[in-house]
């Protein structure tokens, strides 16, 4: 389940931050800066507009805490119907658990505790203390922005060879970063620190695969560090094939027994 819950946990932090305008770092100056309504216009243009995703994923998992470690990898069935239905089926030898998310519910059970949870985003917004939607989720998975962009002001400048937009209205608690690749304008890392709990979380998009003229992930790394504790989870897209047709099978055995959050 804290598996599970590392894919939230990009959405538990996110806010809004400041930075400074036109600066532009030693290593930066191949990139011509432009202006953030440029930046957004082009990015959302080269969204991926596939109506399904149908993916084999190589998952690893590392989890320190309270100085010890914790490592485990799985093959991962990633099924996406664009804005309706998120289903994983997640496997180590043998099936290990399942996932499905749509706009109004959140469903997980594992085979191995024979145990579950079911409940709405109601439910999922009490437990991590902020808003959390599907397309939040969705657009995690697709490298694309959690925030919808043409929704504030942004500042643009170019830092390390790629755009870096920060909303111009801070947030009290959070700053949040988004970097984009100069030459196609994906995605290429989202970053929140937090101000007091000093958290930070951090989604890298190492690289995209060219398939049927769209850029999808291909390899998203996810760090999250808090002091001495921290959590990486790699993700290796090893097959990708959109537009097909896709099943979503999914039911909790009776036998199983809730989890309690």
């Amino acid at each position: 389940m804290r598996i599970i819950s590392c894919l939230f946990l990009f959405l538990i932090v996110f806010g809004s931050c400041k930075s400074k305008k036109n600066l532009v770092s030693s290593n930066a100056e191949v990139v011509k800066s432009i202006s953030a309504k440029k930046i957004i216009k082009k990015h959302t243009a080269i969204s991926l507009d596939a109506k399904t995703l149908d993916a084999r994923l190589k998952i690893g998992y590392v989890d320190a805490r309270n100085g010890k470690r914790n490592k485990v990898s799985f093959t991962v069935t990633l099924r996406i119907q664009k804005d309706s239905i998120i289903w994983m089926k997640g496997s180590k030898i043998i099936s290990a658990f399942r996932v499905k998310i749509t706009p109004t519910t959140f469903s997980y059970y594992s085979l191995i505790d024979k145990k579950y949870f079911e409940g709405d985003f109601s439910l999922l917004e009490k437990m991590l203390g902020t808003k959390i939607t599907y397309k939040q989720v969705q657009n995690l998975l697709l490298g694309e922005s959690i925030l919808d962009l043409k929704k504030q002001k942004y500042l643009s400048e170019v830092a390390g060879n790629l755009h870096k937009l920060t909303p111009k209205k801070q947030h009290k608690l959070y700053r949040i970063f988004f970097f984009f690749d100069p030459n196609n304008y994906r995605l290429k890392k989202q970053m929140l620190k937090t101000y007091k709990e000093n958290k930070i979380v951090q989604i890298d998009y190492k690289s995209y695969s060219l398939l049927e003229k769209q850029l999808v992930p291909k390899k998203i790394v996810i760090n999250a560090s808090q002091a001495e504790n921290y959590t990486k989870i790699t993700i290796d897209f090893k097959s990708v094939t959109l537009n097909k047709q896709i099943s979503t099978p999914y039911k909790i055995p009776s036998s199983y027994k809730p989890i309690k959050l």
